[in-house]
């Protein structure tokens, strides 16, 4: 299909039958038959081609698949084998496990995609954005992706957020006529596109903008780990340079010097990387069975960072269900400000959850309206001028802090505000003006006309989430601070925060209040405050900037799409499944069923990932530190090389490799130790000096045997160092100095007693012996003998 086709717009979009009608279900399935369809890839995990391609072909990796070859060239078939048979072995295993966790994440991730809705014959349906085919009229609410790209064809403004594209933040007003963009979404008011690039064609998919794929933020263990690994690249590759020059020097046979390359190239423990990316699928496996869908491979493990946690009220804290408690007349009778509040929201449209509560109490009948300002959390608040039908000039719905100061006399009002407020209700005001509302030439935002007149006031009730309270608990018990951050007052969102368990001394502030704040101010103000009201969207994203700058790991859960720039912000996003599309694509993890309390049970995951890590990375840098050490000792006394390829290859596969897939699996969740390189160090300097000790003085007193011998006795004696310390390394340096009692888990026992087994087994077949180049200390002294 050339793209001139995919691209052409069908005939008369623009007429208003078409904006109510849409494409017929005929129309629809022609489109089908000539592969008009919106082709997108399900996004939930890397994709297969970057599973293999990132687990194949790291430095590490491409080194040694190159000096395999080498080998293979001078007629050392067998070394060549082990040499790249271990980074296969490694790859394959790391490359499956992945796999099976891909495959059962896109399950998850495909029940719990966002639907889109398209007008077909005259009415609304939700489908799946790969159903939508070139020409579909489609349904732009707040808060919804644009899928395709395509033209606005509803009359009414709609003000459309495209960061994800462009990472400007401003709010992009749209008209009739005008092009959205794919990987956008509608911020405010409703509206109608058509779509006219789809699948490849679409703006997103040829920039790879994704709204995921906006960001990637390393987790601590990441960043520390690869520091690791690069440093040990240098420092092989260092050696082996050194090495060559040696050789070169003495004349060593060619095939010799590729072979002990080879096992200096090994040195790098580049089964770390993937025992990491093993262990995040895993428990992102594990956490989506619980009822968190993971986005980002790092998001389990991420979360276990995590030291001041971010709260959007409404829908996270809350659930979304929002009731109209009571009506305060302030001009007029209950019954007319009951009948305008409910012609002004079926004019208006039910475009949010706060019109929805009013339509529901408020019957009325939909007037046209000549201006139609839509509910913004930039602005917070909402308008419509009218000129006929009975209503005249123009209503404005919206937080009273932002409108008392637009009505002579606001402030003897506020009482009345504070007193609701400080019940825990949520309070609005509903106000006249007889001028129509105007934008501002400027930037296109609505300007709130000054001596409104107040017709009354309007109260809600927000209902918290179940277990809301033990939740939050259990955060500040593992030390996580929390933030309440909402655009309701503030002493509605501090009620509210009493009720589900903050304490009432905790500080409020407003976000005008922020707004007349320095930067140095703003930064110590959101540190030290624990609730935030009015606040806006920008200034969510300023506070979670502002504490990310002071230091801290920032989680943002919010379910709007007023949270997409703060989720983005911190470094680890969390969206409701009941939120918006726009705050589920950015967001690291969402919540399946909106299950709040599963976020702890995330946390245990993250800590096992961690805990697992650390003993992994034990056994890893341990094996590295003592063969590079014997290597070293070996240059300097002037004895043979200590291994050989293939004794590399026992040692990096029964002590280390096959061993860490199976402690990764195994690990237990509790707080880990902090500082990561620190633990680890304090155990891999004391138990890699000791195997360098014992291995050189076993080593030593076989100097005078045969090479082949000596080399035996050093790999079984390196190898049951090894398996000793796969029964110890789950314990850190503290934990022995604690005086407590070591806590042996008997699987780890077990799996060194196998490992242990697969060893001995090499030695009753003489073909597997002679092709690992293994002697047998008996058959030694039969022949001294």
């Amino acid at each position: 299909m050339t793209e001139s086709v995919l691209s052409a717009p069908p005939p008369s979009t623009h007429s208003p039958s078409f904006i109510a009608q849409g494409l017929s279900t005929g129309e629809v399935q022609e489109r089908i038959a000539d592969g008009l369809v919106n082709e997108v890839p399900l996004k939930s995990s890397r994709p297969l081609a970057k599973i293999i391609r990132e687990n194949f072909f790291s430095l590490t990796n491409t080194i040694l698949f190159g000096i395999m070859l080498v080998l293979i060239g001078v007629g050392k078939p067998g070394d060549a084998f082990v040499t790249g048979g271990v980074v296969l072995l490694n790859v394959a295993i790391g490359v499956f496990q992945e796999l099976r966790a891909k495959q059962q994440l896109d399950r998850i991730a495909l029940l719990t995609r966002p639907k889109i809705t398209v007008i077909r014959d005259g009415t609304e349906r939700g489908i799946d954005p790969g159903d939508v085919v070139l020409g579909d009229a489609l349904s732009l609410r707040p808060g919804d992706q644009i899928v395709v790209d395509g033209t606005l064809l509803s009359e009414k403004r709609i003000d459309v957020d495209e960061s994800l594209l462009t990472g400007e933040s401003d709010h992009i007003p749209k008209e009739q006529g005008d092009q959205v963009l794919s990987g956008s979404f509608c911020v405010s008011g409703n509206g109608v596109y058509v779509a006219e690039k789809i699948g490849g064609d679409s703006f997103a998919y040829q920039i790879t903008a994704g709204a995921r794929e906006y960001r990637r933020v390393l987790t601590p263990l990441q960043r520390q780990v690869s520091i690791i690994v690069r440093l040990l690249v240098i420092l092989a590759i260092g050696l082996a340079i050194l090495l060559l020059l040696s050789f070169a020097i003495q004349e060593e046979p060619f095939d010799e010097i590729v072979q002990n390359t080879a096992v200096v190239i090994s040195l790098v423990p580049q089964g770390l990387l993937l025992m990491i990316t093993v262990a995040y699928a895993l428990g992102a496996v594990r956490i989506a069975n619980k009822g968190a869908l993971v986005q980002q491979i790092n998001a389990v493990e991420s979360l276990s960072n995590v030291d001041i946690l971010c709260l959007d009220k409404t829908g996270t804290l809350t659930t979304n269900r929002i009731a109209l408690r009571q009506l305060y007349p302030i001009t007029m009778e209950e019954s007319e400000l009951r009948a305008l509040l409910g012609d002004f929201v079926a004019s208006t449209g039910r475009t949010n959850r706060t019109a929805e509560a009013i339509g529901e109490t408020c019957p009325g009948e939909a007037h046209t309206t000549d201006v139609d300002v839509p509910f913004s959390s930039k602005y917070k608040w909402s308008g419509a001028t009218f000129s006929r039908d009975g209503l005249q000039g123009s209503y404005i719905l919206g937080a009273p802090e932002i409108l008392l100061k637009h009505i002579p006399g606001g402030d003897q009002l506020k009482n009345h505000m504070e007193t609701w407020a400080d019940l825990g209700l949520r309070v609005l005001m509903f106000t006249h003006h007889d001028s129509p509302l105007v934008f501002s030439p400027a930037d296109g935002t609505p300007q709130l006309p000054n001596n409104l007149k107040p017709l009354g006031w309007l109260t809600f009730t927000d209902e918290l989430r179940p277990n809301v309270k033990h939740v939050l608990n259990q955060f500040r018990q593992a030390g996580v601070q929390i933030k309440l951050i909402s655009g309701d007052n503030p002493q509605t969102v501090a009620a509210l925060a009493q009720i589900a368990g903050i304490s009432r001394d905790v500080d409020v502030i407003s976000g005008l209040a922020l707004a007349e704040m320095s930067d140095a101010q703003f930064a110590d103000t959101v540190e030290r405050v624990t609730v935030f009201g009015r606040i806006t969207p920008e200034q969510k994203q300023h506070i979670v900037r502002a504490l990310r700058a002071k230091g801290h790991y920032v989680a943002m859960i919010g379910d709007g799409v007023n949270d997409v720039l703060s989720l983005k912000q911190a470094q680890m996003g969390i969206a409701m499944e009941s939120g918006s599309q726009a705050t589920r694509n950015v967001a690291d993890m969402v919540l399946l069923g909106d299950q709040f309390g599963v976020l702890p049970q995330a946390i245990k995951e993250g800590q096992r990932i961690l805990n697992g890590m650390q003993t992994v990375m034990r056994l890893f840098l341990t094996r590295t530190l003592y063969a590079a050490l014997l290597i070293i000792i070996a240059g300097f006394i002037g004895t043979e090389f200590p291994f050989t390829p293939k004794h590399n290859a026992i040692l990096t596969t029964l002590p280390v490799g096959l061993p860490a897939f199976m402690l990764t699996i195994w690990a237990r969740s509790g707080q880990p130790q902090r500082k990561l390189l620190a633990s680890v160090s304090e155990f891999v300097m004391p138990a890699g000096f000791s195997i360098t000790v014992v291995t050189l003085i076993v080593y030593l007193l076989y100097i005078h045997e045969s090479l082949q011998l000596q080399r035996t006795v050093l790999t079984t004696t390196a190898l049951l160092c090894g398996l000793l310390l796969i029964i110890f390394a789950e314990h850190s340096v503290e934990d022995w100095e604690s005086g407590q009692p070591i806590r042996t888990d008997r699987r780890y026992v077990i799996l060194s007693l196998t490992m242990l087994g697969l060893y001995i087994l090499i030695f009753p077949f003489p073909g597997l012996r002679d092709f690992f180049e293994l002697n047998t200390l008996w058959i030694s002294q039969l022949e001294l003998a």
